[in-house]
């Protein structure tokens, strides 16, 4: 499995860890994102009432962001909204125009 990141974001008011992995297929360019709750065991998050969310992005469009973490944050809320606008889960993967 290929070295990521941590990091914690703040969207809406809660605290969500993030977990990086970059190229996480060796067939396909693809990064993978965990949004996971901070506590043990998981809460309600703003991206999943389970407390965990895995999302896989292609590789270019994380390398046109900022940085790793913007690319998390923008993506996160993105995410958010598409579940807020449809009222469960909705796969996003190709359909995002962050940057």
């Amino acid at each position: 499995m290929p070295e990521g990141m941590a990091f914690t974001l703040t969207i809406g008011g809660q605290e969500i860890l993030v977990c990086y992995r970059p190229r996480y297929f060796a067939a396909a360019d693809y990064a993978h994102f965990e949004f996971t709750s901070p506590f043990n065991p998981r809460r309600r998050i703003p991206l999943s009432d389970t407390g965990y969310r895995s999302h896989f992005s292609p590789m270019h469009e994380v390398e046109a962001a900022p940085d790793v973490l913007e690319y998390a944050r923008v993506l996160a809320i993105a995410l958010m909204d598409a579940e807020k606008s449809t009222g469960a889960a909705k796969d996003v993967n190709g359909q995002l125009d962050l940057f």
